[in-house]
């Protein structure tokens, strides 16, 4: 059972431009329940080109959970829940392999 660290961001604002305070919220719930906790490491921005080619930037909140590499399919399905409630064409996720992580 290998430790993964995930990173991944959740946009402050939808396409259209909706506060997504609340899905963020809902992930959070779920991330404790799931992994026991996650970390927000703080805000940062990026350009996304969108499938009809124009110029997407945005705002997102940044996280970290570290996880054993079997339940990444849980926190995938988390994050595809959230994009489903938004109008967001992907979700940044990023996995970290061989990292090591103690709570002292």
């Amino acid at each position: 059972m290998a430790q993964v660290k995930a990173v991944f961001f959740l946009p402050l604002l939808d396409n259209d431009g909706r506060d997504l305070s609340g899905e963020r919220g809902t992930v959070e719930d779920e991330l404790f329940v799931l992994f026991v906790g996650w970390t927000f490491l703080g805000l940062v921005q990026g350009a996304y080109r969108m499938t009809d080619g124009t110029r997407s930037i945005d705002e997102h909140r940044a996280y970290a959970v570290m996880l054993d590499d079997s339940r990444l399919p849980e926190l995938e399905d988390v994050l595809r829940r959230f994009k489903a409630s938004t109008t967001q064409e992907a979700i940044y996720l990023e996995v970290q392999h061989n990292t090591e992580m103690r709570l002292i």
